[in-house]
């Protein structure tokens, strides 16, 4: 259907979200809750397309008749000049609007002749962050089938009411004129109805549900005609009290008149039973689970069944008092890249002792103070969070961080461009952070503090110069270590296994400072000439900035893969054996071959393929988390690239640009004085320098992400032969500590087969639950249930057009395709791809890119690096791209703009 859905279409549907502009959030939140398991009564959904499609287009007639060309531009159009004559003749058209026979036959299809139902708003304004259109449009109830199309036109009009009209122009919401989806749901004749809290809003506490509810249909209390009963249903202990009311009236569904009559009773005993109670307490409970913040809606009882009549966030709670609570903001801008979607528990705990360690040894070697240090613990321990099985930077913490060092103010600003944070912290909350750094030292320590500082600068630029050195020192600490006599697994038992773990933990982990101290020197530099070009070139100076940031040639060793996966392709190319052969073991789809070492008849495609493996094999998609298969263990994947470049008639040849001819244009066309000329250069030089070597690091550290991740699959395999686990793989749902403890005896819980079992479980939900925002606030305890704060906002410019960051130059026109992980979405030649984020393994799938649109990331994230250096158009950090656009949508966008704008097909 064109203009509406049905539940059994949007339940079956793939990927509900892509809905969410069509059908409003409270449609939204139904099919949430009916594709959930909770009992919905059945709905339909009318999309404000027809409205857009063929209203709109008649009051655009009317208006270009009456020579009034821009009234309907937008809101604000609407506000300005004579308001109340424009929106009359708007809401004249709708009333008078012929419904077109195709809409009308999409209506009576989806409508059961014999049924009543409410006509209800589903607008994409309701409910948001700021402002609350709850109750402001029309609802009909009673509703049949015959007079549906006028109580749609009613919903409609009531977008243009008087009080609407002022809600929106004094909150200045929503520019493009829209009106509300309309859901049409079947009406429950309910015997007792109400509304429902997953916290108690009069006092704040997260352990109650407060319940309240009457005889006969809910709308007593709702309009709140009538008060209820009253109970209040403790989440743990489920102790359950009891108010009872004397119930006055009751409203219900008159059949014969058809309205809702209004009876006069007086009945004092208890609407809910018990068992009706923990019912509804327990679904009030699991919907506020699956939202992540608490939920007010409405329920109802039928013939003794539970029906959910809607669910929204709780808007009224009051704010927990900042010094009563622990305040953090969870922010995965720039995390996500290294860490998408679930991460299982051993990577966790694995990359947080890193972080840890690594952070405080870059404190200590850059002069912070040994008291400072020592007082900075739990800042070093919390730089990462694991909230319903996803990685988060503890942002706040990183701020702290960062007042310990030169120029803290100022880097601040750098760091969160090199993090893609796109909201900072607010001017009031870094204040706070330097004052809480600075209150741990005393009057003494601030002065000799400072004068660290200065130390700490002049260390870091003498790295400047000696980077290079130290990073050659680095790459032959890690071969050493890796590929010595230590390095083979297969004899090792347990206790072996673990001396080798803590060896290489204290080896790298007294030189990762390298590393961070390059990051340092990136986050410096690449601000420093972002801001000296926005200084100098005026025109466009983040588009120049792109041209002059990317690296000449194939200078970095992130697309070094590119090169191989060419080459082998072409070898397939120019021999029909061997397609042959590559295509025979495709088609077998076996993710292990164990024969790699033998894999064709062609020894120099076999040479040339091991070659990469011994590389690069170490790689794969989300190859930070230990729990990934790399490319040794599962090949085929990469193996499927190779054939589909070779099979391309005119594969994407994205190197060929001059970037050093262009970059000398530019420098050439600047009229500016030398001095300045030269300064912008010198900026430019090294922070492309330390980019560049931020990406070779990073190929280092997947080397010894790679060695963690065989040590941890043998202990896995010891734990499976002495039957601890059940499998295994199953040791990715331990912790580092956990797994050790078995070694020492330390370990606390040590029935590891329903520990795992119990995580398993757990991390099924995770799977399932409406994911967490990009970066939201939380206060107080962080347990299964908490509250939070969306921080994200709204940054795309409507539904047809996106707004991202542009980090590599071209136009590109096409359909799109979203690729959530490129071992399970085949990416073919020509795609324009859209993902949530990338990682260093994306590169093999590059060359065949005609353009890359990304959710996440910063001009410094990998997509961007790699998508300069090889001329492919990408634009990052652009907010809910996988969900707003569809694979099959035609867009057209702009490398350098960051402009996305969605087309007609």
């Amino acid at each position: 259907m064109k203009y509406i859905y049905n539940i059994d279409k949007l339940k079956n549907h793939n990927e509900n979200t892509v809905f969410e502009e069509k059908i409003g959030k409270k449609a939204q939140n139904l099919l949430e809750l009916a594709a959930n398991g909770f009992n919905v009564p059945h709905f339909s959904v009318i999309t404000n397309r027809y409205f857009k499609e063929i209203i709109l287009k008649e009051i655009e007639m009317y208006n270009q008749e009456t020579g009034n060309n821009d009234e309907i531009k937008d809101w604000n159009a609407v506000f300005s000049g004579n308001t109340e004559r424009k929106i009359e003749n708007i809401i004249r058209i709708i009333k008078n609007h012929k419904i077109k026979e195709e809409f009308e036959k999409e209506i009576e299809n989806a409508l059961n002749e014999e049924s009543y139902y409410a006509v209800r708003s589903s607008s994409i304004e309701e409910d948001s962050s700021n402002f609350s259109f709850a109750g402001q449009f029309e609802t009909y109830l009673y509703v049949k089938k015959e007079n549906m199309l006028e109580k749609i036109k009613e919903v409609w009009i009531s977008s243009f009411s008087n009080h609407v009209m002022k809600y929106r122009k004094e909150g200045k919401i929503n520019n493009e004129i829209n009106v509300p989806a309309v859901i049409i749901q079947e009406m429950v004749n309910s015997e007792k109805a109400g509304v429902g809290f997953s916290v108690n809003p009069v006092n704040n506490n997260y352990d109650e549900v407060v319940i309240s509810g009457t005889y006969g249909l809910g709308t007593s209390i709702v309009d709140g005609d009538e008060n209820g009963d009253l109970f209040i249903y403790n989440k743990k202990t489920k102790e359950i009290k009891k108010e009872i009311r004397t119930k006055k009236i009751r409203q219900v569904l008159d059949f014969e008149n058809k309205k809702i009559k209004t009876e006069e009773i007086n009945i004092e005993e208890e609407i809910l039973n018990d068992s009706e109670i923990c019912e509804l307490g327990e679904n009030i409970i699991n919907i506020e689970k699956y939202y992540g913040k608490p939920q007010d809606m409405e329920w109802a009882f039928e013939k003794e069944k539970l029906y959910i009549l809607q669910s929204r966030p709780i808007t009224t709670l009051e704010k927990t008092d900042k010094k009563t609570y622990n305040t953090i903001i969870w922010d995965n801008s720039n995390i996500v890249e290294s860490y998408p979607e679930i991460t299982l528990p051993l990577t966790f705990s694995f990359i947080r002792k890193a972080y840890s360690d690594v952070y405080k040894r870059f404190s200590e070697i850059t002069g912070v103070p040994a008291k400072v240090v020592e007082s900075y613990q739990d800042i070093y321990d919390n730089m990462l969070g694991l909230l319903k099985g996803r990685v988060y930077y503890n942002l706040i913490n990183w701020y702290k961080l960062l007042m310990l060092f030169p120029n803290s103010k100022g880097n601040s600003k750098f760091m969160e461009q090199m993090m893609g944070v796109k909201k900072e912290l607010s001017e009031e909350n870094l204040n706070e952070n330097l004052l809480e750094a600075e209150g741990k030292m005393t009057g003494f320590e601030k002065f000799r503090n400072k004068l660290e500082k200065y130390k700490a600068g002049f260390t870091l630029f003498m790295n400047m110069f000696l980077i290079e050195k130290k990073a050659e020192k680095f790459y032959k600490i890690i071969d050493e270590n890796l590929n010595g006599k230590n390095s083979d697994l297969s004899n090792k038992n347990i206790k072996e296994l673990k001396k080798y773990y803590k060896f290489l933990e204290n080896k790298f982990l007294k030189n990762w400072e390298i590393p961070i101290i390059n990051d340092f020197l990136v986050m410096v530099w690449f601000g420093l000439s972002k801001k000296m070009a926005e200084k100098y070139i005026k025109d466009d100076f983040e588009k120049t900035h792109n041209t002059l940031i990317a690296q000449e040639g194939n200078s970095m060793i992130s697309v070094e893969p590119s090169k191989y996966i060419k080459k082998m392709s072409l070898m397939i190319k120019n021999d029909k054996s061997l397609k042959d052969e590559i295509k025979n073991i495709i088609n077998k789809n076996e993710k292990s071959l164990i024969e790699i070492f033998k894999l064709t008849q062609n020894a120099e495609f076999s040479s040339t393929l091991n070659e990469y493996m011994e590389k690069f094999g170490d790689r794969t998609v989300h190859e930070l988390k230990l729990e990934a298969p790399t490319l040794r263990e599962e090949p085929l994947f990469l193996i499927k690239m190779i054939y589909s470049l070779s099979i391309t008639e005119n594969v994407q040849e994205h190197a060929k640009r001059n970037i050093l001819e262009e970059q000398k244009k530019i420098y050439d066309s600047l009229k500016i004085n030398p001095i300045k000329k030269y300064l912008l250069k010198k900026t430019l030089f090294y922070a492309k320098k330390f980019i560049r070597l931020r990406e070779n690091l990073r190929y280092e550290r997947t080397k010894v992400f790679g060695t963690v991740r065989k040590i941890m699959k043998k202990m896995g395999v010891h734990l499976k032969n002495n039957n601890l686990i059940n499998n295994e793989k199953d040791v990715f749902y331990l912790t580092v500590d956990e797994i050790f403890g078995l070694v020492d005896g330390s370990i606390i819980d040590i029935d590891l087969k329903k520990l795992i079992e119990l995580r398993k479980e757990e991390y099924k939900k995770y799977e399932t639950e409406a994911i967490l925002p990009d970066r939201f606030l939380t206060r107080g305890f962080l347990g299964e249930n908490f509250y939070y704060e969306d921080l994200t906002g709204n940054s795309q410019l409507d539904e047809n057009t996106l707004q991202g960051t542009g980090c590599s130059k071209g136009i590109v026109k096409g359909k799109v395709k979203i690729v959530l992980n490129p071992m399970d979405t085949q990416v073919e030649e020509g795609d324009i791809v859209v993902t949530k984020s990338t990682d260093p393994s994306w590169v093999m799938v590059f060359p065949l890119l005609k353009g890359l649109i990304v959710e996440k990331g910063s001009l410094l994230s990998h997509s961007a690096i790699i998508s300069r250096e090889m001329n492919i158009p990408a634009i990052v950090g652009v907010q809910g791209a996988t969900s707003i656009l569809k694979t099959g949508d035609m867009v057209q966008f702009d490398g350098s703009t960051g402009i996305i704008k969605k087309l007609n097909d």
